[in-house]
């Protein structure tokens, strides 16, 4: 070939790669505000991928950072020709090996320049193994200072020279355990110094992830000789758990470990970083971190919201690895991206049903789902949505994940939780949780992680705000039935809605308007009414009360509750003189209406304690009740139908006073006189001249019932009905004398019958405790049969509590047993039957009197 055409050509070589070198340079600059961390990870990746293909080796890093420089050293293999033609004429060992199948993630490629932003000039030491297999110590300058073509040639030529003429043979005495290669970069502006300083921190914070990732890597040391603090970081192989990796990290010769929760699978990993204490693992979490990392961290990946860090060899990064793409049909690039976010969804559910379960406490920290804040040039939202963000909302829904603070250790689902609604304040949302937790203490997650749920969520929670909560208390109907689900005292319960009302208005006196349209607030009968319906009580006397309602209204279901003072300042008043103006009107239309003989009992009632209250009160009453005060005797008169009877009594020798005053000491004259006139009642209705007539006939209707043609044959369901399960307990049941007489007991029953009954029996207290296994209320984890149809063990509110449970298939309880009976004349008992149908049901006393009709009931 023709010399000129050939230095020609050579020349056109050496300018094409000046041209690269200096177009790539020039983007940089305007990018150097995201890329002041990039440095350290190009060498650190360099550094790995010198061992990439030798399964035996691993490499060591040290960073020394000084004044005016910054070294970056590993002990890898050493340099190829391919690598160093690389770093001086920037054509990277992936272009040369790019049909080859490599561990490599690049080598000395586009963005080995990026550590051009730490200086122009580098000094590069090193061991080449030639073609021809001997090892050669290198060292040189590799200066890319110049604006032009013109101006970086001649430097990479002097690069070139300068190379070459360093190159030494190496003897036996060289020892491929020492730090070998060395990159030291001039440190001679301030900027240069920053990045330096950002990269040297960036890679302190997150070189222990790279260390869970890359096996390769051995130990990385950072020695700052500007702040005389040295770290060293290496990977701990003797920690038993296949989810956890520790990280020893050692500062100034202080040992600390870094404790990551990590889960691998085909081609990916992800972690997140956890912490030990008391109780197990707490998730700190990866907020602020790059969220991607091909090997290494793609800063820039820190606004991609995915829950953990996600890791593998396979992404296909954007050029300036700040990213992966994810936009784009039939794009192999994209499609493997994807299908590699895709199986890191997978791991993480595994990893998360994993953890729910067992020691990890603050899982929010890892359920951060929002979408990614990224390029929307490269970035996908309809797919990622699809494929990734709803599929992750879906699971962390049902995942038992969140602490409640009921319980320490205890976790349930997102879906059974109440949380504020998001909307509210910082103190709003605290404030109507501490009282949602008061009403359902069971809904709410932990306190402290209020706010940390809430920046995680989305919507479709069951959020609530003051109107729903409102509304949740309206349907207590009372203030009996909110203190039972309060599970305190009524006052305390009122000083509590007094509470919630007062900070309801101190939020916005607006809700105003929402207590005149809910039955919210407490009448003095405890009846939630509207407030619009309700009126302070100035009128302060019971007694007046009481007369109105014996005379047909009831005054205290319109009159506020007297501990209500929320909302004092914003209802009406009743005073006196209303209630004597509805008392005299109530009044003077019973006299119009009614006779003495017709009048009720009630509407006397009232007359008299009215006359009685007059006496006491005299000269209010004058003022208060003026249309009929001076009638008053007239109207006490017309309350006495028999007056003839008063009149044999008042002309009798009988001291009125006397007997007044009797009857007032011993109130039991009354009932006697009662008693004594139902006596004569029965009597007659069982035509009996006399109590020894009368006794006679219950002697024969005895007999006749105790007679074996009226006794009821023993089966099936009558040994369920008595709980018996053996002819042993039979026998004892009949010892009963009742028993005995209600059963006829001529023959034994079969086996068949009482393994039936013992079949049932077991039924319904399997039946029974599956039930109470679906009440929030209840606990059985801990139960034990203390008798055949008695269990303990159980928690009800946390308070021990035992339950008799008895199948109720003949539609008949008999209770027999001593066992039974002492269990439940223990105030914390309850009674349980079940049918095999129906849902087990709670056997109360009100139940039993409306079904046995039983009205009367002797106190011992």
């Amino acid at each position: 070939m023709i010399s000129s055409i050939e230095d020609r050509r050579r020349i056109a070589g050496q300018r094409s790669i000046a041209d690269k070198i200096i177009k790539r340079l020039h983007d940089l600059e305007k990018t150097v505000e995201h890329n002041q961390g990039r440095w350290a990870w190009e060498l650190l990746q360099n550094a790995k991928d010198s061992v990439a293909e030798d399964e035996n080796k691993t490499v060591s890093i040290q960073i020394e950072l000084n004044e005016d420089s910054v070294t970056f050293r590993h002990d890898g293999s050493h340099f190829r020709t391919e690598d160093i033609v690389g770093i001086i004429d920037q054509i990277s060992s992936k272009e040369v090996e790019e049909s080859q199948e490599t561990n490599k993630t690049g080598r000395f490629g586009t963005g080995f320049l990026t550590t051009h932003l730490l200086s122009k000039v580098i000094s590069i030491s090193g061991i080449l193994d030639s073609e021809d297999g001997t090892l050669h110590k290198f060292e040189f300058t590799l200066d890319r200072r110049g604006k032009t073509t013109t101006q970086l040639m001649p430097r990479i030529n002097k690069t070139w020279e300068e190379f070459n003429n360093s190159t030494t043979a190496l003897g036996s005495a060289y020892d491929s355990t020492q730090f070998n290669t060395s990159f030291s970069y001039q440190l001679n502006t301030e900027r240069q110094k920053q990045v330096a300083l950002i990269g040297v921190e960036e890679f302190s914070r997150l070189v222990p992830f790279v260390l869970a990732f890359i096996p390769k890597i051995n130990s990385v040391e950072i020695k700052n000789e500007v702040s005389k603090e040295n770290v060293s970081f290496k990977k701990r192989q003797d920690l038993s758990s296949d989810l956890i990796v520790s990280i020893l990290k050692v500062e100034n010769n202080v040992e600390k470990d870094i404790l990551l929760l990590c889960a691998s699978g085909q081609n990916v990993a992800i972690a997140t970083e956890i912490e030990e204490d008391k109780r197990g693992y707490c998730v700190k979490g990866v907020r602020g971190l790059p969220k991607l990392f091909c090997d290494f961290p793609l800063i820039g990946t820190e606004s991609f919201h995915f829950p953990v860090v996600v890791n593998s060899f396979f992404f296909h990064p954007q050029t300036e690895r700040d990213g992966i793409w994810l936009r784009g049909e039939s794009d192999p690039e994209v499609e493997e991206n994807r299908r590699l976010l895709k199986t890191a969804v997978s791991l993480y559910k595994d990893l998360v049903s994993r953890v729910s379960e067992e020691g990890f406490f603050d899982l929010y920290n890892m359920a951060e789902t929002r979408l990614p804040s990224v390029n929307s040039g490269s970035f996908d939202e309809s797919w990622y949505k699809k494929d990734i963000q709803n599929p992750l909302r879906e699971f962390l829904f049902t995942a038992n994940i969140v602490e409640i603070e009921k319980e320490d250790f205890e976790k349930k689902t997102i879906k059974e939780l109440i949380f504020p609604k998001f909307s509210l304040t910082k103190t709003s949302k605290e404030s109507l949780w501490e009282f949602i937790f008061d009403l359902a203490p069971h809904r709410v997650c932990k306190g402290i992680h209020l706010h940390s749920w809430c920046n995680v969520s989305w919507n479709g929670w069951h959020e609530t705000d003051y109107k729903d909560f409102v509304n949740a208390i309206e349907k207590r109907e009372n203030i009996q039935k909110l203190s039972e689900d309060l599970r305190r005292e009524e006052v305390v319960s009122l000083n509590w809605l007094n509470s919630f009302g007062c900070f309801l208005l101190e939020e916005d006196e607006d809700y105003i308007a929402l207590f005149e349209k809910s039955l919210f607030t407490p009448n003095k009968n405890g009846l939630f009414r509207k407030k619009i319906d309700l009126y302070v009580d100035s009128i302060q006397d019971e007694k007046l009360l009481h007369i109105l309602k014996l005379l047909g209204e009831d005054w205290k279901d319109i009159l506020l509750h007297e501990e209500i003072s929320f909302l004092r300042d914003y209802i009406k008043a009743k005073n006196r003189k209303d209630i004597a103006s509805k008392i005299t009107e109530k009044i003077k239309a019973l006299q119009k209406n009614s006779s003495s003989s017709s009048m009720s009992d009630a509407s006397k009632k009232a007359i008299v304690l009215l006359s009685e209250w007059f006496e006491n009160n005299s000269k209010e009453g004058e003022e208060l009740f003026s249309e009929i005060y001076n009638r008053r005797a007239a109207i006490f008169m017309d309350t006495i139908s028999d007056k003839d009877s008063l009149y044999k009594v008042m002309r009798s020798d009988v001291d009125l006073s006397k007997l007044a005053k009797a009857i007032e000491t011993d109130s039991s004259i009354v009932e006697k006189i009662q008693e004594f006139e139902e006596m004569n009642s029965l009597l007659q209705e069982f035509k009996a001249n006399s109590l020894s007539d009368l006794k006679s006939m219950l002697v024969i209707a005895q007999n006749v019932l105790t007679d074996d043609s009226s006794k009821i044959e023993i089966t099936q369901e009558v040994l369920v009905s008595l709980g018996v399960t053996s002819i042993e307990e039979l026998e004892k049941a009949l010892e009963d004398k009742n028993i005995a007489a209600r059963f006829m007991h001529s023959s034994t029953p079969e086996v068949e019958m009482f393994i039936a009954a013992q079949d049932k029996i077991s039924r319904a207290k399997a039946n029974v405790i599956r039930h109470l296994n679906t009440l929030a209320e209840y606990d059985c984890t801990e139960q034990e049969e203390l008798a055949t149809t008695v269990i303990g063990g159980i928690k009800k509110d946390g308070i021990p509590l035992y339950i008799v449970v008895r199948p109720s298939d003949n539609k008949e309880v008999i209770i027999y047993y001593s066992s039974e009976k002492d269990t439940l004349d223990d105030p914390s008992s309850e009674l349980w039957i079940d049918d095999g149908f129906e849902q087990p049901k709670r056997l109360t006393l009100g139940k039993i009197l409306k079904t046995t009709g039983i009205t009367r009931i002797p106190i011992a």
